[in-house]
Formats: C-alpha cells, structure tokens, sequence
C-alpha cells in the first residue's frame, strides 16, 4: 500500500519473531518467527508507527493537505465537524480515524460490540538507553525475579519500549530504571524514561462503520489485542478499501466500505483473542501444529495478514476463503490479486492504476475492449496459471488491488462495461 502512495519509511532489519530469557545476554527460546511469503514486490518487514506517521504526514503536506493537531472535535454530521475553537471544517464526507476512544463516534451514538477491555493493565515505558544491545528478533520477552516486561526497540536511535505488567505510573521514575536495569541484565545501563503510558489489551468493533457521509477507520472502527500484531495493518487497509469508493461516489458503492471491511474487523478480533487463549499455538507457528490450530478455529497468521475475501455489490461471484492455514492467492475474486513480477523490479501490483485489466497472453479481444472504454490492461506471461483463467481470459483488478472479476475466456467491449458498471454498483 505504501509503495502505491508513493511513501517510504525506514523498515525494521530484525527478524519477527519473539525471544524470552532472563536478560539479554540469556535468551535461550525464540518463538513466532513469522515468514511470509512474497506476497507483493515489497518485502514485509515491521516498521514503528512513528515513522509511518511522520511518513504519512510529509506526503499530505506535500499535496496540499491541512493537518491541525490537538484539534478537538465538538460536533460532527454530514459534511462537516466543527471544533473546541468554534471552527466549522466543512467538506463532501467525514472520515474519523480519531482512535479506539473516537469522539466522533460517540457524538454519532455508534456503540460497539466485543468484549472491550480484557484484564489488567500494562505500561509502557518509553526510555533512552544508549549502548544497550539490540536483541535479534523484534520482540523480547524478561523474566526473572527482579523485573519481568516485555522489550521493544523503537527506532535506529537509542529509544526503546518496555512494557511492565499492571506497572503503576505514580511509582518514583528511578523505580523503572532499576527494573529496565534488571530485566536486561545491564547493571550499569544509562536509563532516560521518557513516558510512561498505561494501556489494556482491547477487543470491540464498532455497530457500524457508516453514518451518512461520515466513516470509522482504523481504531475508530475497531481495536483488537495486541496478540498477531494485526492492528495497524487493519486500519491502513480500512482506508485502502474506502479511498476509491470515495474518488468515485454514489451511496451503493460507500455502502460496500462496511459490506467488506466489517467482517474482516470481526475477524481480525476474533483470531487475536483466540491467540490470547492458545498463546503456544500461536507462538509456534510449524506445520506440524496445524490440526490443533485449527481445533479451536485458529488461522494461519498470513491468512489474517493478507488472505481475507470480501463478499460485497462490489465483487462479482466472490469465492468464500478455501483454507484457515494455507495463504491462498489464486485470482478468486474478493481475494488479492497474486504477485508475479513482470520484469525486474515490476510486480503485477504495479500495473494496477485505477481498475485494471490483467489477461493472459492469448487475449487480443480483452485488450481491445480496455482500450475502447479507457482503462489500462497488460498481458502478463504466467497470469493464466497463477489467476486461474485460460490463455485468453482476464481478471479485472479493483483499485485497492483486490479481484474484481474474473473471466476464463474472450469476452467483448460489452461484457467489460457490464463488469465496471457493476463493480461501481450502478
């Protein structure tokens, strides 16, 4: 989706996956080392939301986006909100992507459904600790009888993130330092707290994601337990479903945002609380667990990431998920389109600019009907195979990259109008 936006950040060169022992220097178990497979001509890598967001915040800025912060939202509808400072922002829709404790859709009366909030509470510590060393994987768990948290690096710099259970931020900050000494085994460590900021693990799903011209995304719309690490991608994906929908308008086709996105949220916070349960079936992630995965209805974390199907106006003849544990890109419409690179350094997600058409290398009809009603289309060797269609058939990409449409054989100029028309749910 970044490399679509034209953003990029710095990645996280660890490996994912989490270590445990009782210091740095002691860590004897590693466990959910996450491999994905190549799914897209970018690599997944993990990467702190800070510079996702100031990413994000140079790219709207440089096109001209107004971003006002501590902006506090007072009155909301269609249209417009209005803010602490008695300005009305007016503009044709509303999205609220203001957080799991959303102001804008408690002032739309927009309940929530879901456990909500689960047990204790942790706190997170944010630190400086120059020189201290930087573990392997991308999560470390400390335990011994002094101090016991989880470690996070947050960025190349000498920030880091130690998450106390049930920590009190009233305690005195030399109290944390003495723990962040003691958990990783550096008795000399320099400590700089920064914050500290108590959370809880969370699990609820807004009622409903549209109001009007007034749409939830990301937390607004959904908070899931940390457990799977799937939040953030499921609130980025929540505006890569709705943006299109809203360059091209009409009520049916907005209606489609909720259609999709929802039950992928429900999903999404289903698997994470399931893994909250089984946490040594999600932690080992080998095959040979796979029969007690699926036991208790627990997918495959890449299908979680990346292997969910829409069923929506906005899909023609979309095909139910075939598997909880094997990532299945086939070209079934609802699902991602399958990546296959083209030529060096060129996916076939890179040949999607608005909806676009994908064919085999025997469909001179298909790219002919393209070309009359203006939309891009590329014949791609191997596509057949890897979307299931023949030589001369085609799949027609939405332009969040999902399969909109699929189509074994030729077709006409005709049949393509028919598809657009009733992919924009006309």
């Amino acid at each position: 989706m970044a490399r679509w936006a034209g953003i990029e950040f710095e990645v996280d060169d660890r490996k994912p996956g989490v270590a445990t022992g009782p210091s740095l220097a002691e860590l004897t178990e590693v466990s959910g080392h996450l491999q994905l497979p190549e799914i897209g001509p970018a690599a997944s890598r993990g990467c702190p939301q800070h510079r996702i967001d100031r990413a994000a915040l140079e790219l709207v800025r440089s096109l001209g986006g107004r971003v006002d912060f501590g902006a506090e939202v007072v009155a909301v509808g269609d249209g417009y909100v209005t803010t602490a400072s008695g300005e009305t922002v007016e503009a044709d829709y509303v999205i609220a992507a203001d957080g799991a404790r959303s102001r804008v859709r408690e002032l739309l009366g927009i309940g929530t459904t879901g456990p909500g909030v689960l047990g204790g509470h942790m706190l997170n510590v944010l630190f400086r600790a120059p020189g201290l060393p930087v573990p392997e994987y991308s999560m470390t768990v400390l335990r011994n009888e002094e101090s016991t948290g989880i470690l996070m690096k947050v960025d190349d710099g000498d920030r880091w993130i130690f998450h106390v259970p049930g920590g009190d931020p009233a305690m005195p900050v030399e109290e944390f330092q003495r723990r962040i000494r003691a958990a990783t085994g550096v008795s000399d460590l320099d400590v700089d707290v920064i914050s500290l900021l108590p959370w809880a693990s969370t699990a609820r799903v807004a009622e409903k994601f549209r109001q009007g011209n007034v749409f939830l995304i990301g937390d607004a719309a959904h908070v899931v337990p940390p457990t799977g690490g799937f939040g953030l991608n499921t609130g980025v994906a929540d505006g890569h479903n709705l943006a299109w929908k809203l360059a091209i308008g009409g009520d049916a086709l907005l209606d489609t945002y909720e259609q999709e996105r929802k039950p992928v949220a429900q999903f999404v916070m289903e698997q994470s609380l399931i893994r909250g349960e089984h946490r040594e079936l999600h932690w080992d992630l080998s095959p040979a667990r796979a029969a007690e995965r699926a036991a208790v209805c627990m997918a495959n974390a890449t299908v979680v990431i990346a292997g969910y199907r829409y069923d929506s106006a906005a899909v023609i003849d979309p095909e139910p998920l075939p598997s909880m544990e094997d990532l299945t890109l086939d070209g079934s419409p609802g699902s991602r389109i399958p990546h296959l690179w083209v030529s060096p350094g060129t996916s076939t997600l890179d040949l999607v600019n608005g909806f676009t058409l994908i064919t085999g290398t025997n469909a001179a009809g298909w790219l002919s009907a393209a070309s009359a009603l203006g939309i891009p289309a590329h014949p791609v060797a191997g596509w057949a195979s890897a979307a299931g269609i023949d030589e001369s058939g085609a799949v027609l990409v939405r332009p969040d990259g999902f399969v909109g449409w699929r189509t074994k054989g030729e077709g006409t100029a005709t049949d393509l109008r028919a598809a657009l028309n009733q992919l924009h749910c006309r």
